[in-house]
């Protein structure tokens, strides 16, 4: 794979005996594409005495005393070369590219070195180039499966949500997002148009990302961005579009099954039928009008356009873009917009001085929606509806749960929210801007040593306004209106100054960088929501038109970090390595004792099989590392950890209530003791090639431990506050990653086999200082209606482990509920009956309660993998990819309503036809009952518990190249590249709600599905 990445200038000039014999010249080239490499090292004799590098044009001249002899040519990313001379001559010498491992050149923090060199966990991205293939609108998504150790879990199908990114498991409750690195600055604006990027490393453990310090405990994701190649201006498009849809939707049970089912379990409690459901009395009831599910999801378009103009001279280097990507949300009324555009330019103002700009500017807008509410999210109020219901009435107004002249039926089917309407009745607008500029100069001090300062400016501004009108038909009512409107602003900007020493002495090389970085936040917000319009035309959506303004809400913070970072890289002979690395970050947040702290790292490697004893034809490279390091994590620490946090509310004074005035109050203790979260990790690691670079592995086994956990402590009664955060925990993740590939051909077809596997463990160590009460768990509050709370991270445990009564199965008869008794001999679950659940009482007390939930597992998949193949035969190209994951629970909250007649009367799921009955007792749904004396679904217990691990077809594409004699026609340069893409094509999985992949933490109450996509389009460059 050729490889478009700028290297350090290193070894210029080379030393020639006083009395040369001999001028030999020469030019040299790659094979591939006949381009002169610039600044390769060409050295006769192999004697390091005598050597030169190419210039611009890839020229070269030595001055040699011996008249024959050799030529080796060395040059990153191609195979090194050794050609004989004789006499005064002039030569041509043409590289092939290097396909090793180890030869690949990677991306690092401040710098790029060879894969060889590497002696931290890095990963590079392969196949970056089919990104412009497959329908995604940021890089997150294409990263799923396609690096080991990286979890890529999509939060759904929401086009307005993010991926969540996690490296090596979660060490801590705070937010672990990646630290995100563009063309060597630290980016925070939002996810980049895909097609600008050239390539991807991934650095993974502390050791690697250690200097990037406090942002980078969650590993780091180093970006380059494309940039121009020499020759003349080349322009690129790249169009696609494409058609998504939702699959394994639920099915609810149409009119007549919701009275069979309420009328069933009516009966089985013995408690009177609803009039409602009553042919007789509600005819109307038993006709079914709508599928709810058909009318909020939607088959919905993507389109795509990505156009670059680039190219180079011997000082110019420029690359200009615009992208414009639409995304349709498969539920109606969801949708993203981003307009990008990007200008990056290098210029060499003479042998010593470069400079260069790097300006991106964004236009995004996106509307989601809230499937996360077993209230009121959009998915699970299409199931509660009822299927008799219309979308619209006679008047063209949203439909109720019954017309208003059947309003006395209305209260049987519950509190239900039109679906429709309640995804196209708001009028909401989300736009952000966002632009990120960065301009830098590098010197050239002497030969080795050169200075580099970069100053780097962003800018964040979003305006979002959302009027949601009156809902008056009948179900959910709500006969007021309101406007809610927020802003926010965000300015960030960051100052590296860089001095970067890189030199060769005989087999000695060694590469020491001292940087001092600064940068600072600030950020403000201010949010208010206005009642009561009397008009909800268009025109009248304003703030100044409401009757009742509710009080502001504002939000200001400054955040500054300050970094002072040296690392050292040095290597003997291309065998031995070793780096180590030593960084002071100072930050604003905490209190002045504990600003600063510093972090080391080091690590070692040996290249084996660069050794003299080493002799086995099929390895043709072996290396072994280890590293260690330590990063404190700032993500952790609030902005104002160290003060004291004050809070402000309305004071209602006087006899007759009238007299009112601001109040200012302790909302939560301060911590002045708090410290940094730290990250240790250890790697021991193999990179090896065989066959010739045929077959490649790289393989890891890592330690990431997170001390000092920072968490919200336990409230003291006596305070009247909310407590501190404290550092009180400790969490250890460790596992195993495995990447192999495996590339050749037979004849004109060219294959590649490619795979991953990580195998993880995540556990909660301790809770040290978390308080004094002993207390070896964290309660979380994520619940199902207030009335389900599966989650506590606990000593021992992976962090947010469910908390559940074991299920045992169901009762089959009235024997076997008599038959269950503690030893005194009293029934256990007194109320239940046949058909009910039956669960364990694991602490023997005689009753069923929380004090007999168990930990069990939690949504960490224990097993990430994945595996592909890619084609090429002649023009034609193909390559499929799939990817999974192994031993993982989801808590499937979904059933507490769908499959529950004991609630307000919202229609149900399709799949209560199964529910037990005593000629249907091979199921593991309770019988229908409008009572849960049993505590049936109201008992959190392992019953809601599903293995969510699934194999899922992420892509498939099918390529076709014109031939280059058809496209000379227009010009040399010209190609033309046609393609079909299919994402999501079909998914394996033993998981019984819609996708297994619900994101967050893994509580499912129907989630918005991730969407199966086919696309189609061209890339054409001239």
């Amino acid at each position: 794979m050729k490889r478009h990445f700028l290297v350090w200038l290193l070894c210029i000039g080379g030393s020639t005996f006083l009395h040369a014999q001999v001028i030999v010249k020469g030019r040299v080239t790659g094979k591939a594409d006949g381009l002169p490499v610039s600044f390769a090292t060409v050295v006769a004799n192999k004697d390091n005495t005598s050597w030169a590098t190419t210039d611009a044009d890839g020229n070269f001249s030595l001055e040699l005393k011996p008249e024959s002899g050799t030529l080796t040519v060395d040059f990153l990313g191609y195979q090194p070369k050794t050609i004989n001379y004789k006499g005064a001559q002039l030569v041509s010498i043409v590289l092939e590219q290097d396909s090793s491992i180890l030869d690949e050149v990677v991306l690092i923090g401040y710098g790029a070195s060879k894969k060889k060199d590497i002696t931290t966990s890095i990963a590079t991205v392969d196949n970056i180039d089919k990104i412009a293939s497959r329908p995604v609108s940021n890089l997150s998504d294409f990263l799923q499966g396609q690096v080991a150790g990286v979890t890529v879990t999509q939060q759904g199908g929401d086009p307005s949500a993010t991926s969540k990114m996690v490296i090596r498991g979660s060490g801590s409750l705070a937010n672990e997002a990646p630290l995100t690195v563009v063309d060597g600055v630290p980016y925070y604006g939002p996810a980049i148009s895909p097609n600008d990027i050239e390539s991807v490393s991934i650095l993974k453990d502390a050791a690697a990302a250690a200097i990037y310090g406090a942002q980078a405990a969650s590993g780091v994701i180093v970006i380059t961005t494309k940039k121009g190649k020499k020759g003349e201006p080349s322009v690129s498009l790249n169009m696609y579009t494409g058609f998504s849809k939702a699959t394994n939707l639920p099915t609810p049970l149409d009119a007549k099954g919701q009275a069979w089912a309420y009328n069933t379990a009516a009966d089985n409690s013995g408690a009177p039928r609803q009039s409602a459901h009553d042919p007789l009395l509600n005819p109307w009831g038993q006709v079914t009008r709508t599928n709810w599910m058909d009318e909020i999801f939607r088959t919905a378009a993507t389109q795509n356009v990505d156009a670059s103009i680039s190219g180079a001279s011997d000082h110019t280097n420029y690359f200009a873009s615009f992208g414009y990507n639409k995304k349709e949300g498969t539920l109606v009324g969801t949708f993203s917009e981003r307009y990008n555009f990007r200008l990056k330019a290098d210029t060499k103002l003479t042998d010593k001085v470069t400079i260069g700009e790097n300006v991106y500017y964004s236009n995004t807008n996106a509307i989601g929606t809230n499937t996360s509410s077993s209230y009121s999210g959009s998915v699970i109020s299409a199931l509660y509806m009822p299927s008799a219901a219309p979308v619209y009435d006679e008047n063209g107004k949203f439909g109720g749960v019954v017309p208003h002249d059947l309003a006395r039926f209305a209260g049987t089917y519950g509190d239900v929210y039109n679906p429709v309407a309640l995804l196209l009745r708001p009028t909401t607008t989300n736009p952000t801007n966002f632009l990120n500029a960065n301009v830098y100069l590098n010197y050239d001090i002497v030969d080795g040593l050169s200075f580099k300062t970069s100053y780097s400016y962003d800018y964040t501004s979003n305006k979002y306004k959302k009027f949601t009108p009156k809902a008056p038909e009948l179900g959910r009512t709500n006969l007021n209106n309101y406007l809610f409107e927020s802003n926010y602003e965000k300015t960030h900007w960051i100052w590296d100054n860089q001095l970067t020493y890189h030199k060769t002495f005989g087999k000695h090389d060694i590469n020491a960088t001292a940087i001092h970085s600064a940068q600072k936040t600030n950020y403000d917000f201010y949010s208010i929501q206005g009642e009561g319009f009397s008009s909800e035309e268009p025109f009248n959506q304003y703030m100044g038109n409401a009757s009742i303004m509710r009080k502001p809400v504002t939000e200001v913070y400054e955040d500054a970090l300050t970094s002072l970072i040296g690392r050292v890289m040095y290597n003997f002979d291309d065998k031995y390595f070793l780096s180590g690395s030593l960084r002071k970050d100072t930050t604003s947040r905490l209190a002045k004792n504990n600003q600063s702290e510093v972090f080391p790292s080091a690590s070692v490697g040996w290249r084996i099989s660069q050794e003299n004893f080493f002799n086995v034809p099929v390895i043709s490279e072996l290396k072994l590392r280890a590293s260690w390091g330590q990063i404190g994590n700032i993500n952790s620490v609030g902005y104002y950890s160290f003060d004291v946090p004050l809070s402000t509310t309305d004071i209602i004074m006087g006899e007759d209530g009238m007299l009112k005035g601001k109040g200012t109050y302790v909302n939560r203790q301060s911590n002045p003791n708090l410290k940094w979260e730290t990250s240790e990790s250890l790697d021991f690691g193999i990179d090896a090639a065989f066959f010739n670079g045929r077959l490649n592995l790289v393989a890891d086994y890592f330690s990431k431990k997170t001390k000092g956990m920072i968490i919200p402590g336990l409230e003291d009664a006596h305070h009247g506050t909310a407590a501190a955060d404290v550092n009180g925990g400790e969490v250890l993740n460790k596992g195993i990653e495995l990447s192999l590939s495996y590339n050749d051909h037979i004849g004109d077809l060219n294959y590649k086999l490619f795979g991953n596997v990580s195998f993880l463990k995540n556990e909660l160590v301790n809770l040290n200082g978390y308080n004094q009460s002993g207390i070896d768990y964290i309660a979380h509050g994520d619940n199902v209606r207030g009335i389900l709370n599966p989650y506590r991270s606990v000593v021992g445990k992976p962090l947010y482990s469910t908390h559940l009564v074991p299920y045992l199965g169901i009762f089959q008869s009235q024997a076997e509920v008599d038959a269950y008794r503690s030893k005194d001999g009293k029934l256990i679950q007194p109320n239940a009956k046949p058909g009910d659940f039956k669960f364990e009482d694991t602490n023997g007390d005689g009753k069923i309660d929380n004090n007999d939930k168990q930990f069990m597992e939690a949504y960490v998949p224990k097993i990430t993998y994945s595996f592909g193949l890619n084609l090429e035969y002649k023009n034609f190209d193909i390559s499929m990819f799939f990817q999974g994951v192994g031993d993982v629970k989801v808590f499937n909250g979904y059933k507490f309503t769908a499959y529950n007649a004991s609630l307000q009367g919202y229609n149900l799921d399709s799949r209560v036809q199964n529910a037990w009955t005593p000629e249907n007792t091979n199921t593991n749904i309770a019988r229908l009952s409008t009572k849960d004396d049993n505590q049936n679904y109201g008992t959190a217990s392992s019953w809601y518990l599903e293995d969510a691990s699934y194999l899922r077809l992420k892509n498939l594409t099918i390529g076709y190249t014109l031939p280059k004699s058809v496209m000379n026609a227009l010009s040399a340069k010209s190609s033309l590249r046609v393609f079909m893409s299919g994402d999501n094509l079909f998914t394996i999985t033993g998981y019984k709600g819609i996708d297994p992949e619900v994101g967050g933490i893994g509580m499912d109450v129907a989630a918005y599905p991730v969407s199966r996509t086919i696309s189609g389009g061209f890339l054409f460059t001239f």
